[in-house]
């Protein structure tokens, strides 16, 4: 297995390998719903992905292990997936987003970008809304 490569500024905590809960399987499978380069192996890899860590903070964001015979995402340009996740604000607040990281073609870090209080767990699938972007 191959852990991808996060925490490198910190602020990661390492967990025994486990599998993904069915809202960390949604935001995934919604993040990787959309077509972009690469995303046919990142669908591959999903289905055998494990938990290895997650956010210090408290917030959901998780680390992930890949198995090292898994099929490589290729075509991608950046660290960052094209596809990306808007999360509309309850009441008041403001919007955050959902990132993907792939680092050397395997899912590395699924990430719940907050900029107030930590969400303690994943939105609502209606509530965030998924897009391309160019990278």
């Amino acid at each position: 297995m191959t852990v991808g490569r996060v925490g490198e500024t910190g602020g990661v905590t390492v967990d025994d390998p486990r599998p993904l809960t069915p809202a960390e399987n949604a935001v995934l499978a919604l993040l990787l719903g959309v077509e972009f380069p690469g995303v046919d192996a990142l669908r591959v890899q999903a289905g055998s992905a494990l938990v290895v860590g997650g956010c210090d903070c408290g917030c959901p964001s998780i680390a992930f292990e890949v198995p090292d015979d898994a099929p490589l995402a290729s075509g991608l340009s950046s660290r960052l997936a094209p596809a990306e996740g808007v999360v509309s604000p309850q009441g008041e607040g403001v919007p955050g987003e959902i990132i993907l990281f792939v680092d050397d073609g395997r899912l590395s870090y699924l990430e719940y970008v907050y900029y107030d209080a930590p969400p303690k767990e994943w939105p609502a699938l209606d509530r965030i809304s998924v897009s391309t972007q160019s990278r």
